[in-house]
């Protein structure tokens, strides 16, 4: 099937060969990033491994969700194989290269420079990002904590959003198989100095049964979802020197978790504030100040081996609220652009839990804390020559988890009715040195060191999960990640052709897994597996990177790319069976290849191939997930210079591919074929 997708689409290419004009390939415009070294360069400029999602990529690409289009990055991958349309949004956490993942990101997340990330989860709420706002994408891998703090441990990916400029209406309509439709309204408008942009975004799937067929009874029902955003943006510019923006987002889901008794929800605003200054020494001043509430609510259930009957096990509630400001100054002197910023942060949040044995209300627990970042950092990008760029960084952070706490009304055997965590604090430093050398006008070398860190979430700390009979428990006792790591990469281009291979190297010490308990705690009840998350004195994950972009002609466009991962526990003297075991949930390759022809006049085509490698679901290896293999395809036609129709296919050959296995069997799979028509009107 794949052989003749792309015998069609040379097929459809050969009229536009027959009309090329001139052999030669057509020019290369780099793209300008900013999350790199946290100012405007070239892309090929960056000291660091940086890929880019334009706006026309966005456009172009067959899916309805943020992660689902990431996922063209190799390197991206979720705690889960499955995708955000119905994934549990505790299975979010995004990881890039293999850095450790689980439901704590460890990458940071940005939009326009703001943290994402859920502030008591650590995992990323991907549905608050509606694809139509989008400009650019940037995500960088690679240690970035240096610049960007806690959660940067194994990279940043920025999404930088459309800002008013002129006076312009986008409405994108969309409807598909199992009742999904998407409906995105962007306005935006500009009066003098003042600029304003809003965005209203609703989609509803009714979604799909999520439990292998031959697996199913009569508890399943589809994990269906609904989501509706709100972004608006003001920002006043009275001068080319001075910029202020006040933006704010409302987030409303509500999820069915493929069964009756399993559900959640999510109910979230934030608010952002800030500007930037330019002064007459040449210096650039921005600040920040940002904030988010939330509310956090998700049940779980024993379920029957059977399938034919469930009962409630927990229903969890979890408020949350997060407060943060950001100063940073910059200024070019000679050779050298020197910045300087620091930050603060402050979050707070507790776990209310019912706990609940056949539907009998047992108990109520409730777990929760306080957590403060402070961080301080410096970098210096020194162009030495022509063919040298040099860049050094160092950051300072300073952590405090307080007053965290635990009661249970009435206790349980073997646990006190009150509970007081000792506080605990630490200062972290972290490095960065790269270098960027040319070696001639079409090879370019780069290398790079740094140390980097993740600190526990207040999830990770106190709040215990459950799918199906796996219970994992919290530990207040965590300590932060550290990651030393480094990668040398080189860059050549030959017109048409673009080939970037990165090796990379990560230790981390402390990492945060979820370990299988020999002795059940007293939070696990009779009958069920018992992980708790624990700190792991090392791992290692070391692998390849490339990518390859080929442009033959000016209406084709064709990206290979493909990283290996060889990610392994080295050490763990007080976990003896992991030793040596293969860190869950990183497949060993990922390949994906994308195509695409553009062809106005007629239609634009755009084909995604996709492959993921074996993959273990538990920490003992015992659990494993096969490979799998996507094709998604999307076309579209301009009708009018202000319409444009499309036709998405993702999952194309309906290719069945376990994302989650539990340790009694059950397998759950992936999004199955999701058909997609709709227009966009621009005005």
């Amino acid at each position: 099937m794949i052989v003749r997708l792309l015998l069609l689409l040379v097929v459809l290419g050969w009229p536009a060969l027959g009309r090329a004009q001139t052999p030669e390939s057509p020019a290369r415009l780099e793209p300008i990033v900013v999350t790199p070294a946290r100012l405007e360069q070239q892309a090929g400029e960056a000291p660091a491994s940086v890929t880019v999602i334009t706006a026309e990529d966005v456009r172009s690409a067959p899916y309805v969700t943020l992660d689902d289009l990431l996922r063209q990055v190799p390197s991206f991958s979720l705690f889960r194989r499955s995708s955000s349309l119905v994934g549990h949004p505790t299975t979010q956490g995004v990881s890039l290269r293999g850095v450790g993942p689980s439901g704590a990101s460890r990458a940071l997340v940005l939009v326009d420079g703001i943290p994402i990330n859920d502030p008591f989860g650590g995992w990323v709420p991907w549905s608050r990002v509606p694809l139509l706002s989008v400009e650019q994408i940037e995500v960088v891998r690679g240690g970035g904590s240096a610049l960007w703090g806690n959660g940067a441990l194994g990279g940043v990916i920025n999404v930088i959003t459309r800002h008013p400029t002129e006076r312009s209406a986008i409405f994108e309509s969309s409807f598909g198989n199992h009742d999904t439709k998407n409906f995105d309204l962007l306005l935006r408008d500009t009066l003098g100095p003042w600029r304003l942009s809003l965005e209203g975004n609703y989609f509803d799937t009714a979604g799909y049964k999520i439990v292998l067929p031959q697996q199913r009874g009569a508890i399943d029902t589809p994990a269906d979802s609904r989501h509706a955003v709100f972004n608006g943006r003001l920002e006043f510019a009275p001068s080319r020197e001075l910029t202020l923006f006040l933006s704010g987002t409302f987030f409303d889901e509500d999820r069915h978790n493929g069964t009756r008794l399993q559900v959640n929800d999510i109910r979230s605003g934030s608010i952002a504030g800030g500007g930037t200054l330019r002064t007459s020494d040449g210096s650039e001043w921005k600040a920040t100040v940002f904030a988010q509430m939330q509310s956090f609510h998700s049940t779980f259930s024993t379920q029957a081996v059977d399938r034919q009957s469930e009962t409630l096990a927990l229903d969890q509630r979890s408020p949350s609220t997060s407060v943060g400001t950001a100063l940073s100054w910059s200024r070019r002197f000679g050779d050298h652009f020197v910045l300087a910023g620091v930050d603060a942060r402050w979050v707070g949040g507790e776990t209310d839990e019912g706990v609940f044995n056949n539907n009998v209300f047992l108990r109520n627990r409730v777990a929760g804390g306080d957590q403060v970042f402070a961080g301080l950092y410096a970098q210096d990008v020194w162009t030495i020559a022509r063919w040298l760029e040099l860049t050094g960084g160092v950051r300072g952070d300073y952590w405090r988890s307080y007053d965290g706490f635990r009661r249970d009304t009435p206790p349980p055997a073997g646990i006190p009715p009150h509970q007081s965590f000792a506080d605990v604090d630490y200062v972290i430093p972290s490095p960065r040195l790269a270098a960027l050398v040319h070696v001639t006008p079409t090879t370019d070398l780069e290398a790079a060191a740094y140390q980097g860190f993740r600190v526990p979430t207040l999830n990770e700390q106190y709040r215990v999960f459950r799918v199906r009979n796996d219970v994992t428990v919290a530990n207040a006792g965590l300590k932060p990640e550290r990651m030393t790591g480094g990668e040398l990469g080189v860059r050549q281009r030959f017109s048409p052709v673009e080939v970037r291979v990165t090796g990379f190297w990560n230790e981390v010490t402390d990492q945060i897994l979820n370990v299988t308990l020999a002795r059940p705690l007293a939070d696990c009840p009779a009958g069920t597996t018992c992980r708790q998350r624990q700190n792991v004195e090392l791992t290692r994950i070391r692998g390849v990177e490339t990518e390859i972009e080929v442009r033959p002609l000016p209406r084709w466009r064709v990206l290979l790319s493909h990283i290996y991962s060889d990610a392994h526990v080295v050490d763990a003297t007080r976990q003896p069976a992991l030793q040596g075991k293969r860190l869950a949930q990183v497949p060993d390759h990922v390949v994906t290849l994308g195509i695409r022809w553009d062809n106005p006049a007629w239609v634009n085509v755009a084909a995604n191939v996709r492959y993921v490698g074996r993959q273990f679901e538990d920490d003992l290896n015992t659990l494993p997930l096969n490979p799998f293999t996507t094709v998604d395809l999307h076309l579209s036609r301009p009708l009018a210079k202000w319409a444009d129709v499309f036709l998405s296919f993702e999952n194309l050959l309906n290719e069945t591919y376990a994302v989650q296995r539990t340790s009694d069997g059950i397998v759950t799979v992936g999004t199955p074929r999701l058909v997609r028509g709709g227009f966009r009107l621009t005005y």
